[in-house]
């Protein structure tokens, strides 16, 4: 495996609380960076248990992009033993979704420009002349059928304590039980693809009768990167992935669509505070 490091930003508390006795790992964009995924889930094996119950939640785009897509997957649903947690929670990116639809027969030419294409040359080689729905066939049948199954029955979102996990964001214009919603279509403002309204909101997301409003909930996220540069050369980019002051948001994607970087967070109780710890698993560019 070529050598991966993990950086890290300092500790820090978290305006919020986890429920007593849980200790959280989050892992943001993947997209086909096994080798640091391999990494990571090393990483949170040996970081000594602070709790009784350990929850791994994925925010999706496992796959696509990146070199290893099918690699990925493996390892993420092996990822409770690997990294030794009690409870693992796969959640759905946007190119997750566009995978899904395009196994139940949707337009596949979106799918292809936006990424799928390097999953595509993992699992059916030699396309360019043949029909796609011969192509369809070979790809459903070389991704795991748990994988589908978990994507096809997971939740829109996972709230833990003060803690929301969601792959791109939430709607300030929307209340969580309307942009939440798991089967809504895919939009700009989808819960899987909002950005910049999601991203430029300052004013908390606690929700009540007039709407969003600062408290202690935080948002982790992945879907727009916080790093767009090598953290091999510049650690200090990192600062980018910590908006909770500012925000009440951590980004948690570290540009793994454009080099072998993956953003991860530990959460954990410590003194009577709730903490807060981001790290990245960079590889070589």
């Amino acid at each position: 495996m070529p050598q991966t490091r993990n950086f890290s930003l300092p500790q820090r508390p978290l305006p919020g609380t986890l429920p007593p006795g849980i200790e959280l790992f989050v892992i943001g964009d993947v997209h086909g960076r096994a080798d640091q995924l391999a990494a990571i889930l090393e990483a949170i094996w040996v970081i000594d248990r602070t709790a009784e119950k350990r929850v791994l939640i994925f925010l999706g785009d496992l796959i696509d992009r990146g070199p290893e897509s099918l690699r990925a997957i493996r390892l993420a649903l092996e990822a409770g033993t690997l990294a030794g947690v009690d409870e693992l929670h796969l959640l759905p990116g946007n190119h997750e979704l566009a995978l899904l639809d395009v196994l139940n027969g949707g337009d596949h030419q979106l799918w292809l420009a936006n990424g799928g294409r390097a999953l595509l040359v993992e699992t059916a080689q030699d396309t360019a002349t043949e029909p796609f729905t011969g192509v369809r066939e070979r790809l459903a049948s070389s991704i795991p059928e748990e994988f589908i199954s978990a994507i096809h029955s997971a939740p829109s979102h996972v709230r833990i304590g003060d803690l929301l996990m969601v792959h791109a964001g939430l709607d300030p214009d929307a209340s969580p039980e309307e942009h939440l919603d798991r089967h809504r279509p895919l939009s700009d403002s989808h819960w899987a693809g909002i950005r910049h309204k999601f991203l430029c909101f300052t004013d908390g997301w606690d929700y009540g009768e007039e709407g969003y409003f600062k408290g202690a909930t935080v948002v982790v996220h992945g879907h727009t990167p916080a790093v767009r540069e090598d953290l091999n050369l510049r650690v200090e980019a990192m600062a980018e992935m910590d908006g909770i002051d500012d925000y009440r948001a951590i980004c948690l994607d570290a540009g793994a669509s454009t080099r072998p970087q993956i953003g991860w967070a530990h959460f954990y109780s410590r003194g009577g505070e709730t903490m807060c710890q981001i790290f990245t698993a960079v590889g070589s560019c």
